[in-house]
């Protein structure tokens, strides 16, 4: 058998024991590992602690993908505390909802806090704006989006930047807290 026929070109599924607090909402989801070559282990489930660690920082192609209904994260590099539901990706870590896409260095969810923090390199986009910054924490209790650390908007007829912006998502309130500076195209009419 060639090298090549032995890759995966497929995708590998890999379909989760039922994850009972997976973001908050009792979901079960997949586990995908993506273009990771069949004879090398890339990851490992430890069902006494209830981990599973992927890595496939060094398969240049290869991306490891959690996937739930409305949400999809991948990342070069994963631990999934299964028992408390405490995820972290690291390496070029994507995240895709309908309403929005991720990227950054680091993502780390935990279920307890309902906490998502994001760092290094920050960029959400939505359909209203993009953001980037250093680093995000949004909480799903309150639904707020905090972003700091060289934080740019980017509206489609402006750019506001500064350290620190707060996003209260339901609302479509947004906040900007300290010195920040924007720039604006006014639409002739």
């Amino acid at each position: 058998m060639t090298k090549l026929a032995r890759c995966i070109t497929g995708v590998l599924f890999i379909l989760l024991v039922v994850c009972p607090n997976a973001f908050g909402q009792g979901r079960t989801g997949t586990l995908q590992m993506l273009g990771v070559p069949v004879d090398v282990q890339a990851g490992t489930y430890d069902a006494g602690s209830g981990v599973f660690t992927a890595d496939v920082r060094e398969i240049p192609e290869a991306m490891i993908e959690v996937a739930f209904e409305d949400m999809r994260i991948q990342g070069k590099q994963l631990e999934w505390r299964t028992k408390d539901e405490h995820l972290t990706f690291t390496q070029s870590v994507s995240l895709w909802r309908e309403d929005l896409e991720l990227e950054a260095n680091w993502l780390e969810y935990d279920s307890a806090t309902k906490i998502l923090t994001a760092k290094g390199e920050v960029k959400v986009k939505t359909e209203d704006a993009v953001v980037r910054a250093e680093q995000l924490v949004y909480n799903e209790e309150t639904d707020e989006a905090l972003f700091t650390e060289n934080v740019v908007v980017e509206f489609s007829d402006g750019t506001v930047s500064g350290d620190r912006f707060l996003l209260r998502v339901e609302q479509k309130v947004m906040q900007f807290f300290g010195p920040f500076q924007g720039s604006f195209q006014s639409s002739s009419n």
